[in-house]
């Protein structure tokens, strides 16, 4: 691999961590207020985002095991933000969802990174923003395309 292209992707991580870490500084007091886990928040955006979910696929998407994921599912039944049913058909299924409880978080969350977001990029020019967007899109599309497993 030649030099600048290894370069390149070595910035792209660094970026990419620096983003992360960055994103997580800003909402610490919004998830320490709410007295939730990074784990359980990232349950809670799925469930929001896709609905109802066997503990299958949410440990897919998570990307833990199902064991770790029934102990979060556990601990955020206790705090009824997620409620566990059987399914009619197969009484073996279980599907997870979102109590109306964790909807109000989940809206006043999504509020106020919304917030955030439109006051930050408001100092950016146009132009910026759009080569943002680009950029994200082109990201998103490689990782989306790109078949290969972490191992």
């Amino acid at each position: 691999m030649p030099k600048p292209k290894f370069e390149s992707i070595l910035k792209i991580i660094d970026l990419t961590r620096s983003f992360d870490k960055s994103m997580r500084h800003k909402f610490h007091h919004l998830i320490q207020d709410s007295d939730l886990t990074f784990p359980q928040l990232s349950v809670i955006s799925i469930l929001e985002k896709h609905g109802e979910q066997k503990v299958s696929e949410l440990s897919l998407k998570i990307g833990l095991s199902d064991s770790t994921v029934s102990g979060i599912l556990d601990r955020l039944e206790q705090k009824k933000i997620v409620k566990r049913e059987r399914t009619k058909d197969d009484r073996r299924v279980v599907k997870i969802s979102l109590t109306g409880k964790s909807q109000k978080f989940c809206n006043d969350f999504r509020q106020k990174k919304e917030e955030y977001f439109t006051q930050m990029l408001k100092k950016l020019s146009e132009q910026e923003t759009k080569d943002i967007i680009k950029g994200l899109e082109i990201l998103n599309l490689a990782l989306a395309n790109d078949e290969h497993q972490i191992q």
